[in-house]
């Protein structure tokens, strides 16, 4: 299959050549904004009691203030993607950052449960608007294979540590100030965000603006809204015939849209994107998201409900984790354009098959924390190594005039991956638990032989997924395609010359 995209596509948004100085402060704003994003799903998990105790919260409602911002951040991220390569990508990030700022001030000020998740999903939207914005903005500065291999590579770092620091970040925030803090830091952090923005990231207007292409957009969202929604309800049995329908839905959705992309002139998401090999890339990314987050799902549970460990203890434990994630992530995206994807997937992928299997194995009542460092630091290595190979490949199959939307087809399907293997783990730990006490199995011992039986499938699949891969990734990721076209931000001040 060609790797070779058109110039400019019908839709693509025309504009001024890019120009570009102080690229590592750049980096390091687009790279924080990702980090706060990604911390801002994950924050709130540790604060839960605290919150339930003082808003005196139900069950069904905690589960929505836990749920409210991924499934809004992950439903709505690739229509803003498309609204950043429409309406221009600085003015969507500056955008997103005050919509999140607002959503999260909004939740440190609610005293009550329904506008706390309405804030929730508030910021969610703010968030799906800002976080694909600033990776097309990234992929539109750095635009060489190496370039593009760091950036992306210190963007999937940030987003993987950010997401694991984010219940350690919640633990000392709700200790220190109460649960309202790790609201309230965002906002002068989304400020000092958007300030810089404005210092060193020009305003340009596409000269040709394509249509919106709302219904696409409705279509999509719905999609993964029902996937979403319907497969957290098969967590439990109660819930089975509204997840069926919701499935159901998903499907029907889903291929509403891709009918309408086939048949629109100015498509969302141009389905010609995938007809490469380095799309292949967007389903690993499925296995790397759902193998770090159940993993972690299930270690975490293990750690707080088994061992006994506070919720800062057991957020505290995973720093080695995010620590490997981050120094491998920069090797893999350093020396991807050496070895190929075709080599560093599998390889990825290969080490979290074995730290899962080993995490299974070390699922104890007698369990310290040296029996689960190896696991942990193989986890880490495992998902950094994949994670970056995998988003610097499916980028570049992706021309630059399109990398809004790619930036949101890529985070949307990590957060499929995401709400996949939790439910995935969920029903597997279930179904092993229920039969092992069937089997006349204490409480303590069938909860242990769930937690175990779910992580070795995980294992399983993710061996699998990195057979697969080493099948159909391509041995080399391409020069970027048409260099000139969709480029639409100037760095520094205006009139600034262009580096060599």
């Amino acid at each position: 299959m060609s790797t070779d995209c058109p110039a400019r596509a019908p839709g693509t948004a025309e504009a001024a050549p890019v120009v570009v100085r102080r690229r590592g402060l750049f980096l390091a704003l687009m790279c924080s904004v990702q980090f706060m994003m990604l911390v801002g799903g994950t924050v709130v998990t540790v604060s839960l009691p605290s919150i339930r105790r003082e808003l005196g919260l139900g069950p069904t409602e905690l589960q929505w203030v836990l749920t409210a911002f991924p499934v809004a951040f992950g439903c709505l991220l690739l229509l803003g993607g498309r609204l950043a390569d429409v309406f221009g990508r600085r003015r969507l990030f500056l955008a997103g950052l005050v919509i999140f700022a607002s959503g999260s001030l909004l939740c440190a000020v609610v005293g009550q449960a329904g506008p706390l998740i309405a804030s929730r999903v508030i910021a969610g939207v703010g968030a799906a608007m800002a976080s694909p914005a600033a990776m097309a903005l990234l992929t539109s500065v750095f635009t060489t294979t190496r370039e593009r291999s760091v950036a992306l590579g210190a963007w999937a770092a940030v987003g993987a540590v950010g997401a694991t620091l984010g219940n350690v970040l919640g633990g000392v925030l709700t200790e220190a100030g109460g649960w309202r803090w790790i609201f309230l830091v965002n906002v002068p952090v989304c400020l000092i965000a958007a300030v810089m923005a404005l210092l060193i990231v020009s305003a340009a207007r596409p000269t040709r603006r394509p249509r919106l292409g709302l219904v696409g957009g409705l279509l999509g969202t719905g999609a993964v809204a029902a996937l979403v929604l319907g497969l957290g309800e098969l967590r439990g049995s109660a819930g089975l015939p509204v997840a069926v329908g919701l499935l159901v839905a998903a499907v029907l959705l889903g291929v509403a849209f891709v009918v309408s992309q086939r048949r629109s002139p100015e498509p969302l998401l141009p389905l010609a994107l995938f007809r490469s090999r380095t799309s292949f890339a967007f389903l690993f990314i499925v296995v790397t998201a759902g193998t770090g987050i159940g993993c972690y799902f299930t270690s975490s549970l293990f750690m707080q409900e088994t061992i006994g460990w506070s919720p800062l203890q057991a957020g505290l434990a995973f720093v080695p984790w995010a620590a490997t994630t981050a120094v491998v992530a920069q090797v893999a995206s350093r020396t991807l354009h050496l070895a190929g994807p075709r080599v560093l997937v599998p390889a990825g992928l290969l080490m979290a098959a074995a730290g899962a299997f080993l995490l299974a194995t070390a699922v104890t009542p007698t369990t310290v924390y040296t029996d689960l460092l190896l696991p942990f630091l193989l986890l880490g290595a495992g998902t950094g190594a994949a994670s970056v190979s995998c988003t610097v490949t499916a980028m570049s199959g992706i021309p630059r005039a399109r990398h809004g939307v790619g930036a949101g087809a890529l985070n949307s399907t990590q957060a499929i991956g995401s709400a996949l293997s939790i439910t995935v783990v969920t029903l597997l730990t279930g179904i092993a638990t229920a039969r092992t006490l069937d089997a006349g199995g204490t409480p303590l011992g069938s909860d242990l032989a769930g937690q175990r039986f779910a992580l070795f499938v995980l294992a399983g699949l993710v061996l699998a997924g990195a057979v697969g891969s080493a099948i159909a990734l391509p041995g080399r990721t391409p020069e970027p395609s048409n260099p000139d076209a969709g480029a639409e931000v100037a760095l520094s001040r205006p009139g600034a010359a262009p580096l060599p």
